[in-house]
């Protein structure tokens, strides 16, 4: 089996949440909360998810620029390859336990383009020095050679190397970004962690360096972390895609295979947000309804629970999937107090007219999606229950039945992987019974 280029291990990076005089600690946000992954040599491996994820944070802890809270990054690039872990189970290839020497070696092998090419560069600066600089810090004092190959480089991305004395304000925003790319060149790495580098950038601009990340990295033999919120982006540059949500990995695999064959619904709702090229088709795709949970109280069980539009049915129920969504995000409106009844009154009344209560009982079903009557006669009689105590303002009592009689074993049970093909998991309840996944040799 070959030895992977960059394997990550439980990776996590929380954010301590500090309060009072004494500033102690009171909770942490968890921004990247356990994630796994492996990238070989010259593979490319996307991590998808929506905007705060945990995606940038999980990039910028790889390559060291955030200090990792806990885990491991075991980097075999820069000569490393072969290295057996120690007695006490340490691997002398960990990033997160380099000292400063070993830390400066690891960039030489390992570089980083940002989101945003204009912020990412000193305006005092010619393009030409700023990508010369890492040369200059490794140590090669000749500025007749580090111009030379920084011209160079400058060529091989598509610019001129008349512009070495020019500066980032004359650039547009895709020629910045060939800019960024030459710079993380620069040092001949085997790894480069690309955080979004197309988002900025108008579509037609964004298919030129997308081709142009293409060419160099088999030009290169590069090995690369794509970190995307467009799937469609994902698909054309990476073999493999992990999907992230909320601080976790919940779905990682080959890329047709997931976009074939996807088997978590965030994955599922991620696919269906991608535009169809045909004016004929319907327009819309999967609406995520529920609470968008915080990373500082993240849900318990399986995280997307709170939003997933297969969210499980316990047991014994067997309602329509879209009521049994709706009782849910009503019990979690109910529970947080979130519910103003007065204003639901006045948005059905009718001039100066007191609304009737059946009136109101039905504008509370609409809004939350929920059917004229709900297929289990228990959970109607709990959920006409619950709003006739909401209507008499008794919200906590309409909490607590409706908490006590509306439960998702989603919310109970944290799910394992699952494996469902070649190098493709994911971590749904949905799967439970199916092989689970086996644990990896490079944990060992």
């Amino acid at each position: 089996m070959t030895e992977p280029l960059l394997s990550v291990r439980d990776l996590k990076k929380h954010y301590p949440i500090r309060k009072g005089v004494f500033n102690r600690q009171v909770g942490a946000a968890r921004a990247v909360d356990g994630i796994s992954f492996d990238i070989a040599p010259g593979e490319t491996l996307g991590l998808v998810g929506e905007s705060g994820c945990g995606k940038s944070t999980a990039a910028s802890s790889v390559i060291r620029l955030e200090e990792p809270t806990a885990g491991e990054v075991v980097f075999n690039g820069n000569g490393r390859e072969g290295a057996a872990r120690t007695p006490d189970g340490t691997h002398p290839n960990d990033v997160t336990r380099f000292d400063d020497d070993e830390l400066k070696a690891f960039r030489r092998g390992a570089q980083m383009i940002f989101q945003d090419p204009s912020s990412s560069f000193d305006p005092r600066m010619s393009v030409g020095n700023a990508v010369g600089e890492l040369l200059k810090v490794h140590g090669m004092s000749d500025r007749h050679r580090r111009r030379a190959i920084v011209e160079d480089l400058l060529e091989r991305v598509g610019l001129s190397a008349n512009d070495f004395d020019r500066y980032p304000h004359e650039f547009s925003g895709g020629q910045k970004q060939r800019i960024a790319l030459a710079r993380a060149l620069v040092l001949n790495p085997d790894l480069i962690i690309a955080d979004e580098p197309v988002s900025a950038l108008d579509v037609s601009i964004q298919a030129e360096i997308l081709s142009l990340i293409d060419d160099l990295q088999e030009e290169f033999g590069l090995s690369l972390l794509f970190i995307s919120h467009d799937m469609s982006v994902i698909r054309q540059i990476c073999d493999r895609v992990a999907v992230m949500y909320l601080g976790e990995i919940v779905e990682i695999g080959p890329v047709e295979g997931i976009f074939s064959d996807p088997q978590h619904p965030y994955t599922e709702a991620l696919l269906s947000s991608i535009p169809t090229p045909d004016p004929r088709a319907s327009v819309g795709g999967i609406e995520l309804k529920g609470t968008v949970p915080s990373p500082t109280n993240p849900p318990s069980g399986c995280r997307f629970h709170t939003r997933c539009h297969k969210v499980i049915q316990p047991e014994g129920v067997d309602v329509d999937q879209d009521d049994w969504r709706g009782l849910l995000n009503f019990r979690d409106s109910v529970v947080a107090g979130e519910i103003d009844v007065e204003q639901v009154r006045e948005n059905v009344a009718a001039g100066e007219t007191a609304p009737a209560e059946s009136e109101v009982r039905a504008e509370l079903r609409r809004e939350f999606d929920i059917g004229e009557t709900v297929d289990d006669p228990d959970l109607e009689r709990t959920l006409s229950e619950a709003i006739g105590l909401l209507l008499q303002d008794d919200d906590e009592r309409a909490g607590e039945i409706l908490s006590n009689a509306i439960t998702t074993p989603c919310a109970q049970t944290e799910p394992a992987r699952t494996v469902h093909g070649p190098d493709h998991e994911s971590a749904c309840l949905r799967h439970e019974g199916r092989a689970s996944a086996e644990p990896n040799p490079a944990d060992d």
